[in-house]
């Protein structure tokens, strides 16, 4: 890599890490602009779209990344959370799967239902105050891929059992409420 480019890249994450992602993008763009094959620029001008709502955006970032090196697990799990916040549960399975494949570590695995929780939260967040069920349905995909990849995530279950309170199951409610106090810790 050329100095030129070493450097708009730095910049780039320099300014991503400070929060300021439309500079980062540009810088992003500056090194993507000589090197389109760049994919750790297009990883991290991904992750600067995530962070300014522009998933969709994010998403072909991570998708071209993958196209390029098959290889890294955080592109695959990156774009996975992108399908997920599209509403996308499925192709977002698919996608964890095979960034688990790449990295199968447990911690790897836990790490990724964690980020998948805070994504259903977030989900639920967003938006005025009421929420309708199309939101609550969405956040329930979230926290199911949750507890299917860390089965002893209390809170995706005790999340579950609110979601499903909302869209008025009260047997799986009360089935993820009892699962969520099986699930806690002794003492």
């Amino acid at each position: 890599m050329s100095h030129k480019l070493l450097a708009a890249f730095n910049e780039g994450v320099n300014r991503a890490m400070a929060g300021d992602h439309p500079s980062a993008i540009q810088a992003f763009n500056k090194v993507l602009d000589e090197d389109p094959r760049h994919t750790p620029a297009l990883s991290a001008k991904g992750f600067s779209l995530t962070r300014l709502g522009r998933t969709a955006e994010a998403l072909h970032c991570f998708e071209r990344a993958i196209e390029l090196d098959p290889s890294a697990a955080e592109n695959y799990r990156n774009a996975a959370l992108c399908q997920l916040e599209l509403d996308e549960p499925e192709a977002a399975s698919t996608l964890f799967e095979r960034a688990f494949q790449l990295n199968p570590e447990p911690q790897y695995r836990e790490a990724a239902a964690t980020e998948i929780f805070n994504l259903g939260q977030a989900l639920l967040a967003r938006g005025p105050r009421r929420l309708d069920k199309a939101r609550y349905r969405h956040a329930r995909h979230a926290f199911e891929l949750a507890l299917e990849y860390h089965p002893a995530y209390v809170e995706a279950a005790r999340a579950l059992a609110d979601v499903w309170s909302h869209l008025g199951d009260a047997e799986r409610s009360s089935h993820f409420a009892h699962l969520a106090a099986r699930l806690r810790p002794a003492g």
